[in-house]
């Protein structure tokens, strides 16, 4: 009987942990929940679902269709499983990576240290997490990709209904195949060299079986024949078959469907043996990355990314950046311009401060605008520095970037044999690109109280420091064309001669938010753009408009990468030298606007500032 008794009080026990553990989260719910007006939530769903439709209606019927009006069935039943398959061996391979770094679930501070550390089963704590992450990953690509299969069907057999929900289904797998694959690398401790090793292969055989079936034979039925046997079945063919439902429903399929569900629920079994530390490191993370994103902080966004991955810069470069030449003779010394001639805005003379007294504050022979003199440094200088900067790159940010760099120009590609649908893709490959490989340029932008004690112009040096990344996205840029020549080999001349000035042109969203980042000078800083008091002036735009204000301003860096597309399109339209020719002379262009706006973008605010404030002096004069 005490034995009993014993039991059933370790039973009570057990009940009321997991009582007041779902009283508790009930309880948080409710207070971060208890502010929301319900009506105000539906309203916006309500405007998202009737404007998403809408948008997608429209632009399903502009562009007319996602593939080419050639495919025929049979062999897109061939060959499109493999290549979705892709798509799946690459989740898996981000999830292993994601894993091992200590995702894919951020959990708060105080769980970690007063919940997970309760005499409470810790895989009952984290399932809950575990099913979130899970839900709005399949969710998040569920729903493109549903767009998506609605376009595809405007070419091939099946309704929009059918493809739309095969292609939904198809995205959820994915989800859930990323986040099942994060969680076991995290569960089985896995290092990140094997997730890497073994993603990679993944891919890898993946891709040699996308592409022997693709470029095997051009009749569909001497697929089956004319290719090995590892050639034909691909690591995650039958769930790329998923992908087209709509016209062919096989029962292997619903085996790996299967297979994907009993992998999740191995995940969610094995969600106790997450680990504590990096639970913790990652939920402040993630708690700094959403704040960054919720101020479009873009540079700080990708900072707490690359800390997430645990990423650091390289001990031993790469390669030695080039030493300064031994001179014997003497120096040529620095050019002294005058401060008129300056970006007068780098020491400032907007207020009505003395000279000396901006002498003091701006550093030793930092002299004012009114009178003293700026030094221009030679460019090497700082072309050195940004060679050094680029030698300690990470391998796995080079590999990032190389694969980015393929993938857009696989989708240049696509945009001009197949669909124009396919320039989204190339855009974000290239903005994204345009951010890892401006590193010099960022980091004197995240240093500015080393910047503003030099004595010398700031736009010129920023301009210089694009340097070192031009000739980064140069090389860059030819494995791009690498990538477009593999999916279609007829471009192989367009590509190769289009390809720096697309990468160059991509680049100018990413240069214009880091430049952007950099904040005014000290003696600006406390004034807004029309010269005002910035603690005392109102917002220029109504609060109603505020969304919309923050959604062109996130939205301006891609607008301005898709420059980098206008050569794409240009061979779309007609594939011919001078087409060519007048695209690069207009990225050309674009880039020169933007090296002026860069050396000249202090003077011209300060300019602005000045307009409004003699204005308003005017104004006020009797």
């Amino acid at each position: 009987m005490p034995t009993l008794l014993a039991d059933d009080a370790r039973i009570d026990v057990a009940r009321t942990d997991v009582d007041t553990l779902a009283d508790l989260r009930k309880a948080r719910r409710r207070r971060r929940l208890g502010d929301v007006e319900w009506f105000d939530v539906a309203y916006r769903a309500y405007l998202f679902a009737l404007v998403g439709g809408a948008l997608t209606i429209m632009a399903s019927d502009a562009v007319g269709g996602l593939l080419d009006e050639g495919v025929e069935r049979n062999d897109l039943l061939t060959r499109g499983p493999a290549v979705a398959a892709v798509a799946v061996v690459a989740a898996v391979a981000i999830g292993l990576r994601n894993g091992a770094d200590g995702g894919p679930v951020s959990v708060e501070r105080a769980d970690v240290r007063h919940l997970l550390l309760s005499p409470i089963d810790r895989r009952r704590a984290l399932l809950r997490p575990i099913v979130q992450r899970l839900r709005s990953v399949a969710f998040t690509l569920a729903l493109p990709l549903g767009v998506v299969g609605q376009l595809i069907a405007r070419d091939v057999d099946g309704s929009r209904v059918a493809w739309a929900a095969s292609a939904a289904l198809f995205g959820a797998l994915v989800g859930a195949l990323y986040v099942a694959a994060a969680v076991l690398a995290h569960a089985l401790r896995l290092q990140p060299w094997s997730a890497t090793a073994i993603g990679t292969v993944l891919v890898a055989w993946q891709i040699a079986v996308a592409v022997a079936i693709w470029t095997s034979a051009d009749e569909p039925g001497e697929v089956a024949t004319e290719l090995e046997s590892w050639q034909r079945i691909g690591p995650a063919n039958t769930i790329g078959s998923v992908l087209f439902w709509s016209i062919r429903q096989r029962g292997v399929d619903a085996i790996a469907i299967g297979v994907v569900l009993a992998i999740v629920v191995v995940a969610l079994a094995l969600g106790g043996r997450l680990r504590l530390e990096p639970l913790e490191r990652r939920g402040q993370l993630v708690s700094q990355l959403r704040f960054a994103a919720t101020l479009q902080d873009i540079r700080t966004v990708v900072q707490l990314r690359r800390q997430l991955r645990a990423e650091s810069v390289r001990t031993r470069p790469w390669f030695t950046a080039m030493p300064r030449p031994h001179r014997t003779e003497t120096p040529k010394p620095a050019r002294i311009i005058p401060a008129r001639e300056s970006n007068r805005t780098r020491f400032g003379d907007f207020d009505d401060e003395e000279p000396g007294a901006r002498d003091g504050r701006r550093g030793q022979g930092a002299r004012g605008a009114g009178g003293g003199t700026v030094l221009r440094l030679p460019g090497g200088v700082v072309w050195r520095r940004g060679t050094a900067s680029i030698a300690r790159i990470p391998t796995a940010r080079f590999a990032r970037m190389a694969a980015l760099a393929a993938l857009g120009g696989a989708a240049a590609s696509w945009t001009v044999s197949s669909t124009p649908l396919a320039a989204i893709g190339l855009v974000v490959a290239l903005f994204l690109v345009g951010l890892e490989s401006v590193e010099p340029l960022a980091q004197e932008v995240d240093r500015p109280d080393l910047t503003d004690r030099l004595p010398v112009d700031r736009g010129r040096l920023f301009a210089h420091h694009l340097v070192a990344p031009a000739v980064l996205l140069g090389a860059l840029g030819l494995i791009g064309a690498v990538g477009a020549v593999v999916v279609e080999p007829e471009h192989t001349i367009g590509a190769l001669a289009l390809a720096v000035p697309v990468v160059w042109g991509g680049a100018i969203g990413a240069i214009v938010t880091t430049v952007r980042d950099a904040p005014d000078p000290p003696s600006v800083a406390s004034t807004t753009v029309v010269g005002r008091d910035r603690l005392a002036e109102s917002p220029m735009a109504l609060p109603e408009f505020a969304g919309i204000s923050n959604t062109v301003t996130g939205l301006m860096p891609i607008v301005l990468s898709a420059i980098g597309s206008i050569p794409v399109f240009a061979m779309r339209l007609e594939a011919s030298v001078s087409s060519a020719v007048r695209a690069t002379v207009a990225v050309a262009l674009c880039l020169a606007m933007l090296l002026v706006w860069i050396i000249r973008r202090d003077r011209w605010s300060l300019a602005l500032r000045r307009f409004f404030t003699d204005g308003r002096a005017m104004r006020e004069a009797p």
